[in-house]
């Protein structure tokens, strides 16, 4: 059994899974010890069902981490993960945060494990990248690879030219990095770039046919349905929505 400041995690091994039992409080303090918690059983084996029968939400973010323990660890499908035991107040919440979207929710805990090979109705993975020469590479094979999994090869080329004019304008122009997110739902695909350095919002600069750049954002608006930047104290995200079609 771990115990972390408030936060008892008891772990029993199954046939093809771990069954991980979390008491005590979801706070702001354990949130940090419970994502470290949940992803060394999400990578080893990969497959989890969490009990949430003797947890308290005592505040309403530290549900997050849940699908972001899950996205740090591959998502799905190579890494599964299923909530179930919440009581009323508990099961409220994550089903008002539309957590249950990415990590399922089931009500019967017999039933709980049956729910992790299922693609959940949303699925998501990120990565972080250094602002070098490699990362829109790195940013196309983790879109690539996202596309395989989650049979959306359709988005595929436009999602990897997104994130490449994304991840390439990190490396000109924000030196600390970045985390590339890919998310899947059932109408749509959307890459999200974020960055650590704060500055203008973005917006797509006239052509200038006598040089070789500055094409990236006219590119990302034309194959998007959709697209903006969400400014943070220490950078922004940029994302662009890609539809499945059939």
């Amino acid at each position: 059994m771990t115990v972390v400041a408030g936060l008892w995690g008891d772990v029993e091994a199954r046939r093809d899974h771990h069954l991980l039992r979390l008491r005590g409080g979801l706070s702001l303090a354990t949130v940090p010890r419970a994502r470290a918690l949940l992803g060394k059983l999400l990578r080893d084996p990969g497959a989890v069902v969490v009990d949430l029968a003797g947890l308290e939400l005592d505040w309403d973010p530290a549900a997050e981490v849940f699908p972001a323990a899950l996205a740090a660890a591959g998502g799905w499908p190579a890494a599964q993960l299923v909530l179930t035991g919440a009581g009323d107040r508990f099961a409220t919440r994550i089903r008002a945060l539309r957590i249950d979207r990415t990590v399922p929710l089931v009500d019967d805990p017999d039933r709980a494990s049956d729910r992790l090979h299922h693609r959940p109705d949303r699925v998501m993975r990120h990565r972080d990248l250094p602002a070098t020469p490699v990362a829109p590479a790195m940013a196309r094979a983790l879109v690539h690879e996202a596309c395989v999994d989650w049979s959306a090869t359709e988005a595929e080329d436009a999602a990897v030219l997104v994130a490449s004019e994304l991840v390439t304008n990190v490396v000109q122009h924000a030196p600390k990095g970045c985390r590339v997110s890919v998310a899947v739902d059932g109408t749509s695909l959307r890459v999200s770039v974020r960055d650590y350095a704060p500055g203008p919002e973005l917006r797509p600069r006239p052509v200038d046919t006598a040089r070789a750049g500055g094409r990236g954002l006219h590119l990302v608006a034309m194959v998007s349905s959709a697209w903006g930047v969400q400014q943070h104290p220490d950078g922004k995200t940029t994302w662009a929505q890609i539809p499945l079609t059939a």
